[in-house]
């Protein structure tokens, strides 16, 4: 097991509303650093390490950062499927077998593959990317573990008109 794999481990036992409330803080952690507001003592917030399974299990859930990773799981997931379900060139078939076959065998496993994919398809610090694959994953295999780009698709938050 990889240690991307063995965190999302950690993850999976955790509450989606604590998932949700943790990406929201992190993105926040991290837009604060960037912006110079936050002293964060030489610790990396992008980095998969810097997530603390013991420390989210045991946070109060702010609404602010719950609503915030909210927001940003509903406009993330759009774009992870597009680029997991229809890839550049069209629907391609042999992907979607493969991501069916890897969520059948292990969902931490897809869920660590998915979380590569967002930190080099969609450039997302690996914290994040490492929270929003959890999520994702979570979210979708609660339906349905084949056919998972039909499922996921029937999942996806419908834009504002």
């Amino acid at each position: 097991m990889t240690e991307v794999e063995a965190i999302v481990a950690s993850l999976w036992e955790l509450d989606d509303d604590v998932l949700e409330a943790q990406l929201g803080a992190r993105a926040q952690a991290i837009g604060d650093d960037v912006a110079g507001g936050v002293a964060t003592r030489g610790v990396d917030l992008t980095s998969w390490e810097s997530i603390d399974v013991n420390v989210a299990a045991r946070a109060s859930i702010d609404p602010r950062f719950l609503d915030a990773g909210r927001r940003l799981f509903d406009r993330v997931n759009p774009l992870v499927y597009e680029l997991m379900c229809k890839p550049i060139g069209g629907d391609d078939a042999e992907t979607r077998k493969i991501l069916d076959e890897t969520i059948n065998q292990n969902y931490t496993k897809a869920a660590g593959m998915l979380a590569r994919v967002l930190v080099s398809g969609l450039g997302l610090a690996p914290a994040v990317a490492t929270l929003l694959a959890t999520l994702i994953i979570k979210k979708v295999s609660k339906y349905l573990a084949t056919g998972i780009c039909e499922t996921w698709e029937k999942s996806l938050v419908k834009p504002a008109s």
